[in-house]
C-alpha cells in the first residue's frame, strides 16, 4: 500500500523549501544592499573623527569596523554562494523523496511547480525594476553579480530543477536496494 499522505506532505516541503529559498534570495540581497550602503557610509565618517575625549574613535574604526566592512563587501558573493548552494540542495531532496509512480502525485508536483515559477516571475520582475532604475539602489545591486543573475533569471534555474527534480522523483519503481 503506497503513503499517498506521506508523499504528498513530501512535495509540499519540497515546494516550501524552494519558496523559503527564492524569499531568502531577495531578503539577502536587499539586506546585503542596504548593510553595504551603511558602511559605505559610515566608515569614512568614522575614520576621520580622530580624538573624542581619551578614546581616538579613528583607530577603534580601523581596528574593529573595518574589517567587519572587509567581510560585508564579501557577503556579496556568500549570499550568492549560499542561494546557489541551497537550489542545489533542493535537486538532493529529489533524491530522498522518490516516489512509485502515481501520475496524479506528479501532476500535483506540476502543478506546485507552476505556482513557485508564477511567484519566481513576480519576485524576478520586481527585483528587476530596482535592479535597472539607476540609482544607488541599482548600483548596489549591480555589485551583487551572482545573486543578481541567479534572482533575475530564477524562473528559469527553477523550471529547470523542477524538471530535473520531476525526473529524479518520477522515474523507477522507487524500489532500488530491494531484492525480489
Amino acid at each position: 500500500m503506497e503513503n499517498k499522505k506521506g508523499n504528498i506532505v513530501s512535495i509540499i516541503w519540497m515546494i516550501g523549501i524552494l519558496f523559503v529559498v527564492l524569499f531568502a534570495g531577495l531578503l539577502i540581497a536587499f539586506g546585503g544592499m542596504i548593510v553595504d550602503w551603511t558602511f559605505d557610509e559610515v566608515v569614512p565618517e568614522l575614520t576621520t573623527i580622530g580624538t573624542v575625549g581619551n578614546a581616538n574613535v579613528s583607530e577603534y574604526t580601523s581596528m574593529a569596523i573595518t574589517p567587519v566592512d572587509t567581510f560585508v563587501q564579501s557577503f556579496t558573493w556568500l549570499g550568492g554562494v549560499f542561494y546557489m548552494l541551497a537550489l542545489v540542495g533542493c535537486l538532493g531532496m529529489a533524491f530522498a523523496f522518490r516516489f512509485t509512480g502515481n501520475k496524479w502525485l506528479g501532476a500535483f508536483f506540476i502543478l506546485c511547480m507552476l505556482l513557485l515559477v508564477i511567484a519566481s516571475i513576480f519576485i524576478s520582475n520586481i527585483y528587476e525594476e530596482f535592479y535597472n532604475d539607476g540609482s544607488d539602489v541599482s548600483i548596489r545591486l549591480h555589485e551583487q553579480v551572482l545573486l543578481s543573475w541567479l534572482i533575475l533569471y530564477g524562473p528559469v534555474i527553477l523550471c529547470v530543477i523542477g524538471f530535473v527534480c520531476a525526473i529524479i522523483m518520477f522515474t523507477g519503481d522507487g524500489e532500488e536496494g530491494q531484492l525480489v
